[in-house]
């Protein structure tokens, strides 16, 4: 199975086997067929508590963790590279109920990449993600910045090329 070819129903199926997911409560409830959106849900559940009753605050992170990398990696192809490289989680208030979190991929942000990694640059892009309570108050907010880069090909003199330096013609 190849994640570039796998359908985002399938994507969504495979999370829930993902090891870092069980005993979270943490479902992927939506990935649009473009892998543009994704909507993640948390429940509260007695195996996901922390000491005082509320959202453990490792899961709300562990709920924005692969998002953005899916999202970015579907989109971009094969031929970049993207990894996490920092993150920094805002608790704003306690979660007490089930919480939720929406990651949207615009055109302007892959047009940003795309032009900011163009000569083989690296691009660190950060990402806003709000988690919200289910009357839709504000639990936590977490920004992640994602490294994003072409990967490099040798090209024949064994210098360095990047896939948009490769002729498509022959």
């Amino acid at each position: 199975m190849n994640f570039f070819s796998i359908s985002a129903k399938t994507m969504k199926w495979l999370t829930g086997l993902w090891p870092p997911f069980w005993f979270t409560g943490i479902r992927f409830e939506h990935i649009s067929d473009d892998f543009r959106h994704i909507r993640v849900s948390m429940s509260l559940r007695f195996y996901n508590k922390n000491l005082h009753g509320l959202q453990f605050g490792g899961n709300l992170y562990a709920m924005t963790d692969p998002c953005y990398l899916i999202m970015l990696l579907r989109n971009l192809g094969t031929g970049y590279r993207v990894l996490d490289k920092a993150a920094y989680i805002d608790y704003i208030k306690p979660g007490s109920s089930t919480v939720t979190a929406n990651f949207k991929l615009s055109d302007d942000d892959l047009k940003d990449i795309i032009e900011n990694t163009a000569t083989g640059e690296k691009d660190f892009k950060d990402f806003t993600i709000e988690i919200n309570d289910i009357n839709g108050e504000r639990v936590s907010k977490v920004v992640k910045t994602l490294y994003i880069r072409q990967k490099r090909r040798d090209g024949k003199d064994g210098k360095t090329v990047y896939p948009h330096q490769i002729s498509r013609s022959g």
